[in-house]
């Protein structure tokens, strides 16, 4: 039987052009995707919030807009296997029959937005609202607030994935987020309620731009 040598041949190159050559292709490894990853993460408080960073990138705006399909010449941040699990003892004290028994929100903004985020005058570092904001209209008790930008209305972007009966874990649905305007993007996973303390994510984000998958932050500097 003839041994399998662990050398691997030349195929006629010298030596330091194979190297060039692993080293070029291990690059190309590394930058088709920019892949955030979640591993029963755990959020932190943050004034009267719980906050997790699920990632941040720079974005180069879609290349094609108003089409459904997500082609190679769209900009987007894909949600995938998104999971939510909170403590068993804090699921056992749900109504099993009750749709709502918990709020995770992912807040999606632009670096210029990120004073859209949380304050009021009463309350700056407040990021989840308060009675007194409730009362006044101006957003909802168990919820981020968010300032919308006029110019987009869906910006900052938020997506909510709520706990249902007495379930200790809740899934995300998969969401694609297009990207319309080059810039530095954070994501954030933020809950209000503080019955959730303990609750861990898992799953991941995949940040796409319209030439193909690069690490976001070195995407402005593409000019090629």
């Amino acid at each position: 039987m003839r041994r399998r040598s662990s050398v691997p041949p030349d195929l006629g190159f010298p030596l330091p052009t194979l190297l060039l050559i692993s080293a070029l292709l291990s690059l190309k490894q590394r930058v088709e995707a920019s892949i955030h990853e979640y591993r029963n993460e755990a959020f932190v408080p943050r004034h009267n919030s719980f906050f997790f960073h699920g990632g941040s990138e720079g974005m180069h705006a879609s290349a094609v807009h108003n089409t459904k399909d997500v082609s190679d010449e769209k900009s987007y941040i894909r949600f995938e296997s998104i999971t939510f699990r909170r403590p068993k003892k804090v699921a056992e004290k749900q109504n099993a029959i009750q749709l709502k028994t918990g709020l995770v929100e992912a807040i999606i903004l632009e670096v210029r937005d990120r004073d859209k985020i949380g304050g009021s005058t009463s309350h700056p570092d407040d990021i989840c609202c308060n009675p007194e904001l409730s009362r006044m209209g101006l957003c909802r008790i168990g919820e981020v607030i968010i300032r919308h930008n006029p110019d987009t209305p869906e910006w900052p972007n938020r997506i909510q994935t709520f706990f249902e009966g007495s379930n200790e874990e809740a899934k995300m649905d998969i969401k694609v987020v297009e990207i319309n305007s080059t810039g530095m993007y954070y994501l954030y996973f933020v809950f209000c309620d503080p019955e959730l303390k303990g609750t861990l994510i898992s799953g991941k984000t995949v940040w796409r731009n319209p030439d193909g998958y690069l690490p976001g932050k070195m995407a402005p500097m593409m000019t090629f």
